[in-house]
């Protein structure tokens, strides 16, 4: 069976991202194949966990993948402070020609797939693209690690995430697909803090949750435990009128956005302070510059470290892109190779900078890797029914029907864009909905 039908049919998906299924991706020829451990979130240990503990397995992966997509050349890419914890890795590759660890230095946002990409190749994905386009694959080192298991006949029913922030026990989670936040968190300990919510990813691109019962999913990298009234939670939940309004009255056209923009940088024409200043004449009719938007990686530099009125206009360029794309209008490039701005090199800002600004460095000393590691058994789970990029997979089972760690419980719409779902315990299928299966021991 060829690698696509093996990964499509164990549900791998990407790891460290929007989920997008990785059967779709080893479909085509590449040049060149990027294992990404940059992990840049501050306040994530969970890739290298896998870096440390799981490395052979992820040069495995790689392999398979260079295999399948006729690839010539292997990178796995991690921040040289961690090069200590690569032991396994530089084993495995020890008599591979074709296989190489790249070093980075400890910037944000260096694990975005376009500034890895830049750092490695020399190349600049073009606007609007991806890294196929100039001959690239980029996995997450998890992502590999799970297509190793998927040749092996594992379904992905499991994934690593980091659980930190107020508890007495930040962890490393060896989590069941579908375990609730409430229950990790609880084996972490809870601090006395009562009032408490999660953001679920990093500090930097992740979302406010407040249901403790949300289910982890393939792409549930953290969940990071703060006090309601943290600055950074009383950030990411303004109302985005008050935002706007904001952002009309305060900004200043400093530029200092587009300044430190990671994307602006790599010769993009992204210009956030333009169209900090579009969005006063309104989005009626898209213009170049607000067009531009949709270039923004949403990393959120611009509005943690560049803008000194607080303001943020990566929730500006989120919004400009749901409202267009609602409207149904689909934004055009030139596609071609851009070269990236002289002073690159010189607007990289340290993760411990970015760190310092979140006010979460009392959560993240230096030393603290290697985190304990905690694996769940749950009662039950809940599997989302959409947790990949595509459409919801349809459920196979039905009610009261025994399943065991493995088995098939949703499969991909013919012809659709999607991942297959499977049983992450052994069970009876309890629930079925339009949103979710759940299973209880």
């Amino acid at each position: 069976m060829s690698l696509e039908n093996v990964l499509r049919d164990m549900g791998v998906v990407g790891a460290g991202g929007a989920g997008f299924p990785t059967h779709i991706k080893v479909a085509n020829k590449y040049d060149v194949v990027i294992g990404n451990g940059a992990e840049c979130e501050p306040l994530l240990y969970n890739d290298k966990y896998i870096i440390e503990r799981q490395g052979e397995e992820v040069v495995k992966g790689l392999e398979l993948i260079m295999q399948s997509t006729g690839a010539k050349k292997g990178v796995i890419a991690l921040k040289k402070k961690y090069l200590s914890i690569a032991g396994n890795i530089k084993k495995a590759i020890a008599e591979k020609k074709n296989i190489s660890l790249f070093l980075l230095r400890d910037y944000y946002p260096v694990g975005d797939e376009f500034i890895l990409v830049q750092e490695i190749t020399g190349k600049v994905i073009p606007e609007g693209g991806i890294p196929p386009d100039i001959d690239c694959l980029v996995n997450n080192v998890e992502t590999l690690r799970n297509v190793y298991m998927a040749e092996k006949g594992n379904a992905v029913t499991r994934r690593a995430l980091t659980c930190i922030g107020e508890v007495k026990k930040p962890s490393i989670i060896i989590a069941r697909i579908g375990t609730s936040f409430r229950e990790i968190i609880n084996l972490c300990e809870p601090t006395t803090i009562e009032d408490f919510v999660v953001i679920v990813g990093g500090p930097m691109m992740g979302k406010v949750v407040f249901d403790l019962d949300t289910p982890v999913t393939k792409t549930t990298t953290g969940i990071l435990v703060l006090p309601r009234d943290h600055p950074l939670v009383l950030k990411k939940t303004l109302r985005i009128e008050y935002i706007i309004k904001q952002s009309k009255a305060a900004c200043c056209q400093c530029s200092y956005c587009t300044d430190l923009c990671p994307r602006y940088l790599l010769g993009h024409e992204l210009y956030p302070h333009k169209i900090m200043r579009q969005i006063n004449f309104g989005l009626d009719l898209p213009h170049k510059i607000i067009q531009n938007a949709f270039l923004c990686s949403e990393c959120g530099l611009c509005e943690v470290f560049a803008c000194p009125m607080e303001l943020s206009p990566r929730i500006i360029n989120q919004k400009i892109k749901e409202n267009l794309l609602a409207a149904g209008y689909q934004p055009k490039f030139s596609g071609k190779e851009e070269n990236p701005r002289e002073l690159l090199e010189y607007r990289k800002i340290p993760s411990s900078r970015i760190k310092n600004r979140l006010r979460l460095d009392k959560y993240d000393e230096d030393g603290r890797h290697p985190l304990p590691v905690i694996e769940t058994d749950p009662d039950q789970v809940e599997i989302l029914l959409k947790q990949h990029t595509g459409v919801p997979s349809k459920p196979v089972v039905k009610i009261d029907e025994q399943v065991n760690e493995g088995d098939l419980i949703a499969e991909i719409p013919k012809g659709e864009l999607g991942a297959r779902l499977h049983a992450s315990i052994k069970g009876k299928i309890t629930y079925i909905d339009e949103e979710r299966i759940i299973i209880k021991k």
